[in-house]
């Protein structure tokens, strides 16, 4: 694709540095009735993702990694919890504590229990196990601790080399269809800039990009809005040899006969003096259930030294529909599956790594659980965030433009990869704390992954 020419101010949009890499090996699991000795040098409580510290709180509880991979629980021994009739240990993968809920029953005398991680919190998730310890009263009172929540145990280092590493984001952008009543102070007028500003910070130079669907036909001016973004990124990007541009033209999205265009903000952005395209596409998930199909747009990228593996980057978006709607998790179920198809698809045909981004619409908060995320560990990907090198990880990766940005660690936004290349180097949610600065309802992800060596 030829340059687009633009005249290059002096940018005020700075792009981020490349996180930094760490991981940690765990033990190999011992068997389920040994008392398993504690790990050392952990962060027992997730404080890092916001949750409180040991020993605080109602009932003080303590949380600790053992080396057999489960959690070592312990809790108050005082006067007051000598009154208790008994008390429950609970464990869930949801801060609500509604969902998949594992309950364990022990003596009021008992104060340590080691316990499973919860349902989908396995190695490869990055998931968290949110716990709680109840105290029931002789008089049928009771009384709880706040949850407190431990990362599941990360076992898949990262040991590539830094020739064999790729940083790419997963970035819903928010159609600016969406904004016409909103105003200047949190329409695309504001949020424009702001979402080039994200992607330029993220250090990023491919990206899965949803919502880009906004049209040349409202307010914002006479380009669509995944024309503008590029248009932008082009004109501000203090690269010089930057360009910006996106894997698939307009026609890629032409539904076929019968079909409504589906969900055409579905994208992958990438910047060719960085990455050359080797191969795209476009994939429809239907569903019949669904009038508006999802689309997977996809490219093969190598960088332009070719001095790496190639990769192929997907962007995707599932059904969001009403919260709570067992219809709508029925769908994306349906859609996953289609999914995992297609990626494993292209993992086979091409035998490079396949890397997922984008927005599931599917959270730890999901009734009756996070269908989507456990079809794709059962599927055998790995989830980005499964490192010890998070930030932002405190905070959700939506915010609903709502400011202060509540503290709690959940997740709608994902990169997770398919491959021989296991572990993740780096994750980072590029969370902001004004409302000046938003860009979107969602915040960027970022991470860095292994790619296999080259030959």
């Amino acid at each position: 694709m030829t340059a687009p020419s633009r005249t290059r101010p002096v940018a005020s949009l700075i792009a981020g540095t490349v996180l930094a890499l760490g991981a940690t090996l765990l033990a190999t699991p011992a068997d389920a009735h040994q008392a398993p000795a504690e790990r050392r040098n952990a962060n027992p409580t997730g404080t890092a993702s916001g949750s409180a510290r040991n020993g605080t709180g109602n009932l003080k509880v303590h949380l600790a990694a053992t080396n057999d991979g489960r959690i070592k629980v312990t809790w108050e021994r005082s006067r007051r919890v000598a009154g208790f009739k008994r008390v429950a240990v609970q464990v869930s993968p949801s801060r609500k504590m509604n969902v998949k809920v594992k309950s364990y029953r022990v003596s009021r005398k008992r104060r340590t229990l080691v316990v499973r991680h919860a349902f989908g919190a396995v190695p490869a998730s990055g998931n968290y196990s949110f716990v709680k310890v109840v105290g029931y009263r002789r008089d049928g009172s009771k009384t709880a601790s706040p949850a407190k929540w431990i990362q599941a145990p990360i076992t898949a280092p990262c040991t590539a080399a830094a020739q064999d590493q790729v940083t790419v984001a997963a970035f819903n952008v928010r159609s600016w269809a969406a904004d016409r009543h909103l105003g200047p102070t949190l329409n695309w007028t504001l949020r424009g800039d702001n979402a080039v500003s994200e992607i330029l910070r993220s250090g990023a130079h491919a990206l899965a990009i949803q919502e880009a669907s906004g049209s040349e036909r409202l307010e914002f001016g006479s380009r669509p809005q995944r024309r503008w973004i590029l248009d932008r990124l082009n004109e501000v990007d203090p690269d010089p040899a930057a360009t910006w541009v996106d894997a698939l033209d307009d026609e890629a999205y032409r539904p076929p006969k019968g079909r409504r265009p589906g969900l055409v903000g579905t994208r992958v952005f990438y910047d060719a003096s960085k990455f050359r395209k080797l191969d795209s596409g476009l994939e429809r998930i239907v569903d019949p259930a669904f009038n508006k199909d999802s689309l997977i747009a996809w490219a093969r990228l190598q960088s332009v030294s070719g001095d790496q593996a190639p990769f192929v980057l997907t962007s995707n978006h599932l059904r969001v529909g009403v919260v709570g709607s067992r219809k709508e998790w029925e769908i994306r179920a349906r859609q996953v599956n289609q999914t995992i198809a297609i990626l494993r698809s292209l993992q086979s045909r091409f035998g490079n790594q396949v890397i997922l981004g984008g927005d599931l619409n599917s959270t730890a908060n999901t009734l009756p659980y996070n269908n989507v995320h456990q079809a794709l560990m059962n599927a055998g990907f790995y989830d980005a965030y499964a490192t010890t090198s998070i930030v932002g990880g405190q905070y959700p990766t939506t915010q609903d433009s709502k400011f202060p940005v509540y503290r709690t660690p959940l997740r709608r936004d994902y990169l997770l990869s398919l491959g021989q290349a296991k572990g993740s180097c780096g994750y980072r949610n590029q969370t902001y704390h004004s409302r000046a600065q938003i860009a979107s309802d969602h915040f960027l992800q970022v991470a860095t992954l292994p790619l296999p060596p080259l030959g």
